[in-house]
């Protein structure tokens, strides 16, 4: 197993700390995400993290509004690790700019 274990230096994407509002489709609920990055994020759902491993969000972006589906990599007490899935081009167009803009290095 610790092979499988990378490095914050090894991180396929660059990500920005956030936090982003959002939305969960699925619950109605409103969350928080963190760490975005074009693979995924960590979305806070509050007090009740939900059951299902897929996701819908809306995430409100700086430069637009993003409704991204979702796989579920993770839990813990704070929220769930996802991996975005199925990106269209013009959403991952938003996130690289977002990302690109709010970062502290170029991409």
């Amino acid at each position: 197993m610790a092979h499988e274990i990378k490095s914050s230096n090894t991180r396929r994407y660059v990500r920005v700390r956030g936090p982003f509002d959002g939305y969960h489709l699925g619950t109605k609920t409103p969350v928080l995400v963190y760490d975005l990055n074009l693979g995924g994020g960590f979305v806070n759902f509050g007090e009740k993290q939900p059951a299902e491993a897929t996701l819908t969000l809306n995430i409100d972006l700086p430069r637009g509004l993003i409704t991204v589906n979702a796989e579920m990599v993770y839990r813990d007490q704070a929220g769930v690790a996802v991996r975005f899935v199925d990106v269209d081009r013009d959403t991952a167009a938003l996130l690289v700019s977002t990302v690109e803009a709010l970062s502290e290095r170029p991409m």
